[in-house]
């Protein structure tokens, strides 16, 4: 069974970013959703995620779980995804901090090495 693609999101964490940016819990929500099935269509999570860790120069892979990855990457991966999904503005920017806000406050056991999330953009993959 495919597990739920806001599994890796507290609804907590999805309802504080939302608030934060003006943006509707639900609109919020519906855009991580939407983010996640992008993902899992093309080119698929596992696949994403290992590409990523062999293209770029520095490791991405900052946490992982048995529900979810946690990455760091450069800005110009979200411009890609912000572009694709046509958001931008506040809607941009409350995507872009629930995932920021997810991986800071994930579970102690995804190991999750926050200073990395400092110099790089947090993205959060539900595994399927």
């Amino acid at each position: 069974m495919t597990r739920d693609e806001l599994a890796a999101f507290d609804e907590a964490v999805l309802a504080e970013a939302a608030d934060e940016h003006g943006v509707s819990a639900d609109r919020l929500a519906d855009l991580v959703r939407t983010h996640q099935s992008n993902v899992r269509d093309l080119p698929g999570v596992e696949d994403i995620v290992y590409e990523w860790r062999n293209y770029f120069h520095r490791d991405p892979l900052v946490g992982r779980t048995e529900g979810a990855y946690y990455l760091a990457l450069p800005d110009h991966v979200w411009e890609e995804f912000a572009e694709d999904m046509d958001i931008e503005g506040a809607e941009r920017a409350a995507l872009l901090a629930v995932h920021d806000r997810q991986a800071r406050t994930a579970d102690p056991d995804a190991g999750v090495d926050t200073s990395r999330l400092d110099a790089d953009e947090a993205l959060v993959l539900t595994r399927p």
